[in-house]
Order: structure tokens, then sequence, then C-alpha cells
């Protein structure tokens, strides 16, 4: 029984001051995510366009959908206050998003392409950590090209460079302090504007554009 003792007693003295010293130790809790900076990033997704032809003045439509893939650049700011992340944020991408459907003459095709798409938003978001979830919008901007082609060479187009609004939504995971990436779906609409389609013809068309991306940023 001594013997047992004497080795209970030896036991104690070897771990108590281990225990002692991770009690001193203090408590650190985990690091949240800052969103605050400056970041610029890429991203790569795709396009649906809803394009209402309204030719004038008699009143016919070529109504026609597209798709097609775009990427880009973006570059923006936040700041955070608390859980809120309040920001600002500038995107460009070339859209391969295009359409076409048959004219009212039916000899014609009308087409529609966006070459490019562009926006500069406003941004608020709720933070979860390394999580933000964030709704954003505001201006609008692309360039557009319209034509009319009968596959003879009797054709005709009209290019221009149009404004709307846009809205959307996001997540974005931070995986280190400089790294994020996210995903964001985006709403454009750029309302009606007049394209001359054909040589003393003119269509006012109005464009809408519902759009999903996958992006990476770095934060400085």
């Amino acid at each position: 029984m001594i013997k047992h003792f004497a080795s209970a007693v030896l036991f104690a003295a070897m771990v108590s001051p281990a225990v002692a010293a991770d009690m001193s130790m203090p408590y650190e809790t985990p690091v949240s995510s800052d969103w605050s900076g400056f970041y610029i990033g890429g991203h790569i997704g795709g396009g649906k366009s809803i394009i209402d032809w309204t030719f004038d003045p008699i009143g016919t439509t070529a109504d026609h959908e597209g798709d097609g893939v775009l990427g880009g650049a973006q570059v923006g700011y936040n700041f955070q206050s608390g859980a809120w992340v309040f920001g600002a944020e500038a995107d460009i991408s070339a859209s391969g998003i295009e359409g076409d459907t048959a004219c009212p003459n039916p000899a014609f095709t009308c087409s529609s392409e966006a070459q490019w798409l562009a926006t500069v938003r406003g941004r608020v978001g709720y933070s979860f950590d390394n999580l933000l979830v964030y709704g954003t919008g505001g201006l609008g901007i692309g360039r557009f090209e319209m034509s009319t082609d009968d596959g003879a060479g009797d054709d005709g187009s009209d290019s221009k460079t149009d404004t709307g609004w846009v809205a959307g939504a996001g997540v974005e995971y931070a995986f280190s302090p400089r790294w994020s990436v996210k995903a964001e779906y985006m709403y454009y609409d750029f309302g009606n504007s007049s394209y001359e389609v054909y040589p003393g013809s003119d269509a006012d068309i109005d464009q809408r554009f519902h759009t999903g991306k996958i992006g990476v940023n770095f934060k400085f």
C-alpha cells in the first residue's frame, strides 16, 4: 500500500506543474475576418438576355432571348463596422451573350449581342466571421450591337453604349487574411433605346440580363 501511495504522489508531482502552466496561459479567442480595405480580383460566369424589339412606326416585334459566357475584373473597397460591411465596387466583363430570331419580315434574322457589361455599385453586407452575405445595386453600363441579316449580304446594324440600373446579391468567403472567393447574381435593366437596325428603319429595343459569376479577390 505504501508503494502505491508513493507512486501516486510521484505522478501528482509530475503532472501538477504541467497543469499549472496550461492554466496560466491566457485564453486566445478565434480571430475573425476583417473585411475592411481595398481589393482587386477577377471573375467568370454566364448570362441570359431578354430582348424586346418593336419596329417604328408599325409596331411589329422581334422578341428573343440570348445566352453566353462573360468574364472580367473588379475593384472595390470595404469598410466594416461590427458585423456590418459597407463598400463600393466597379467591374467590367467581356461578354459573349447573344441571341436572334426571325424578323417580322421572315427573310431577315434579327440579332442582338452584348459586347461588354460594366457596373458601379454600392454594397451592404453582414459578416459571419469568414463568410460575408451582401446585397448590391447601382449603375449598369453596356456596349450592344443590334443587327438584321437576310443571309445574302443585305443587312444593317447599329452599335451603342447604353446605361441602366443593376441589383443583385452574393456571398463571399475569406479563406486567408488576404484572399477570398465569391459567388454573385446580378440583374441588369437597360430600359428602352432606339437602334437603326436597317438603313431608314429603327427599332425600340428593351434589354434585360440575368448573370451569375464566381470570382476571387485579393485584399491589400
